[in-house]
């Protein structure tokens, strides 16, 4: 059985999505690698089958309804600059807890106490750089609203590279 390194996220698509990757191009080192997300589901490595991931999202999530999100504001989080979310936290909140209740929960981080969803925009290498940052950055307070109706499965590459894997849609009544 092949192990892979996987994660489960959100990608939102704003219209004004380019204010991101500007904030993203100045401080994040993964702005190249992988587009701004809302991870769900945190690194994790598991010889899982495409398939055998798609039947679990299948089960779990067969009912989560797309959902807007609203995201706005900058916040820190120890060396990381997060955009905060505004509006969509309970799904966001509800579809992480049901994933780690479930077949996922033995890759639950030991560091992972309280999930609050955001995008990373800032990785830095201490508290103090990311503060300042944050200080520098407080003009920064645009709004970015984007509709949720897919679930993505990437595998993280040898270059911390992602590569879709699956793309599950929410419910809707198409699958009625």
């Amino acid at each position: 059985m092949e192990m892979k390194k996987r994660t489960i996220m959100i990608f939102p698509e704003f219209n004004n999505m380019k204010y991101i990757d500007e904030l993203r191009g100045k401080y994040d080192p993964l702005v190249n690698k992988v587009r701004p997300h809302i991870t769900l589901v945190f690194p994790f490595e598991s010889a899982f089958t495409k398939s055998e991931i798609y039947e679990i999202l299948n089960c779990m999530l067969c009912r989560i309804k797309p959902f807007e999100v609203e995201v706005q504001g900058l916040s820190v989080q120890g060396e990381w600059l997060f955009l905060d979310l505004a509006k969509g936290k309970i799904p966001l909140i509800e579809i992480h807890n049901i994933l780690y209740a479930n077949e996922f929960a033995a890759y639950k981080p030991d560091w992972l106490k309280k999930y609050m969803p955001h995008i990373t925009v800032g990785k830095f290498n201490s508290k103090k750089e990311c503060e300042n940052v944050y200080l520098n950055e407080q003009g920064f307070n645009k709004i970015f609203t984007s509709l949720v109706n897919e679930v993505t499965v990437e595998i993280i590459g040898d270059n911390e590279e992602s590569i879709i894997e699956i793309e599950y849609p929410l419910y809707s009544n198409k699958h009625q």
